[in-house]
């Protein structure tokens, strides 16, 4: 009886000891975001240089990720669209791109809702003084660029910038009489137009491209394309396995960027009590989409708990709290989609970016809240025309947002010039910018990763099953050498027999109990395998 005990005690300290070593990761990164809080509240005017060495660690831990970004997007695009017959990747892509449209529209639907319903701009009186410095793009320029990004003139140029819509203005003096004195005004007319570039990575274009080199090289005969396809597929294995070990750094680099941004927030206090409402309205819009509506869409469809689907992807959700990207949370995205939730490889290389880049569920909601709250502090009848003109414009504008720090909070500009609205009555909101385009990321980051696990739902059963073997296969098969031997774990056999690698030959043994049974299959063969 004793020993029992003792072997269930040794058997529990076990599993706890297992749970917290899967879990460390996590853990340490919320004594990141409590170490942040802690500094930042504690920190009493600081100096820029300050600031700036506050920062210090979290800017390096943003640079280290985004230096892996791009390679593991065009490797990652590559090889998974290459794993894919044309017929499966039309379907993959109609899929992906129905569930990120629908996932977009819904939160401005509710966010309507709820701005109607609490009317968190009763009561603000906005500071149209405050000006916006910034050149306010035409909604029409918007669309013409997002065209342009799909179909990049330069590949090497797509790497580190996008197509954008310039504009020239000159200044002039206007005079006009009052009835008793002149006032003159000074006043910019806008003289040309042009398409310039803007320095941010044009991530669709690259996608769009990845894809037709994918499934090109794929089309080719085994000589000519499978060489190509082994490079990509080996660089995506190695910058997987390096961003495993930066992603360690997580938790310096969350302490980090917290405690600069509190430091640098001047009279949080006031900001709250200003916009209080507003901030409750965005807040419970994001709470309902993220913790009901998407939850509800993921039972429905993969009958399956959703939060603990979520508590999967609690890595993924740290670094995009604090680094506001999507993006730079990839490579943790997939090892939650991959390793946790067993969604195929060729799915999630191609569907995650993609979603990453359009999918812009929380934003969404941001901005259609944002936009009803400015019309709602000016005084103005909030109208049935104004209502569908802004879920519209939302849901349209929501494809073309990039992938960057407070970008919602410039098409909400956007929005309010195409609604006669002067963009400087939206400054007040660059007040809670930080806490809001957190969050917003947050619940854009849960949107795409559901978009990805109901691709997989119903495409994973179209991909051919000898690839999803030989990708479990691929770490005991990949790294073989002349004159090693490695056994060939798992691999089916109508014998019942073991197989190893002898050379270049495979020769597949008899267990115990079996005839002895010697088969020798030519390297070349492995397909037969």
């Amino acid at each position: 009886m004793a020993v029992d005990l003792k072997t269930r005690g040794r058997t529990c300290k076990e599993k706890c000891w297992t749970l917290v070593r899967q879990n460390m990761l996590v853990t340490l990164t919320l004594i990141g975001v409590a170490v942040g809080f802690i500094v930042g509240l504690s920190v009493k005017n600081p100096t820029a240089s300050a600031i700036m060495w506050i920062g210090m660690p979290g800017e390096l831990y943003i640079r280290m990720l985004k230096m892996m970004i791009l390679p593991l997007v065009i490797c990652g695009v590559i090889s998974g669209t290459a794993k894919m017959d044309p017929r499966t990747n039309g379907k993959v892509s109609g899929i992906s791109l129905s569930f990120i449209m629908i996932a977009n529209f819904i939160p401005c639907i509710v966010a309507a809702i709820l701005t109607l319903i609490i009317k968190p701009g009763e009561g603000v009186v906005s500071d149209v003084a405050d000006k916006f410095s910034g050149d306010v793009m035409e909604t029409e320029d918007i669309f013409a660029d997002l065209f342009r990004n799909i179909v990049p003139d330069n590949i090497i140029a797509s790497c580190i910038q996008q197509a954008q819509t310039k504009y020239e203005f000159t200044t002039k003096d206007v005079v006009t009489f009052n009835g008793t004195i002149n006032i003159t005004e000074t006043v910019r007319e806008m003289t040309r137009k042009y398409v310039g570039a803007a320095n941010s990575t044009n991530i669709l274009g690259l996608i769009i491209v990845c894809s037709i080199f994918g499934v090109a090289a794929a089309s080719m005969t085994q000589k000519q394309g499978e060489p190509f396809l082994a490079f990509f597929r080996s660089a995506t294995d190695i910058i997987i396995k390096i961003l495993r070990v930066l992603i360690w750094s997580t938790p310096v680099g969350v302490a980090s960027l917290i405690a600069k941004t509190i430091v640098s927030t001047d009279d949080i206090e006031d900001t709250f009590r200003k916009l209080g409402f507003y901030f409750l309205t965005v807040m419970t819009g994001l709470v309902i989409h993220m913790f009901i509506v998407m939850p509800i869409v993921f039972f429905l469809i993969r009958r399956r708990n959703p939060f603990r689907f979520m508590a999967t992807t609690i890595p993924s959700i740290m670094i995009v709290f604090a680094t506001g990207s999507t993006m730079i949370a990839l490579p943790e995205s997939f090892h939650a989609l991959e390793e946790k939730n067993n969604v195929d490889t060729r799915i999630s290389r191609f569907v995650a970016p993609l979603a990453a880049t359009i999918g812009r569920s929380g934003s969404a909601m941001y901005i259609t809240t944002s936009c009803i709250f400015i019309i709602q502090t000016l005084g103005r009848d909030v109208n049935a025309a104004d209502i569908i003109l802004v879920i519209l414009l939302t849901w349209i504008s929501a494809l073309a947002i990039p992938s960057v720090t407070g970008a919602s909070l410039v098409t909400v500009l956007i929005l309010l010039t195409a609604l006669s609205i002067p963009g400087e009555a939206a400054a007040m909101l660059f007040a809670l910018e930080f806490f809001l385009d957190r969050s917003r990321s947050v619940v854009n980051l849960n949107s795409q990763l559901i978009g990805v696990v109901v691709t997989d739902r119903y495409c994973g059963e179209m991909l051919p099953k000898d690839d999803q073997e030989s990708k479990l296969k691929h770490d005991e098969i990949a790294g073989r050498n002349e004159g090693e031997v490695h056994l060939l774990q798992g691999v089916p056999n109508e014998n019942n027999t073991q197989c190893e690698l002898h050379a270049n030959d495979v020769q597949c043994l008899p267990n115990d109990n079996e005839k002895d049974i010697t088969q020798y299959i030519d390297s070349n063969s492995e397909e037969r395998l």
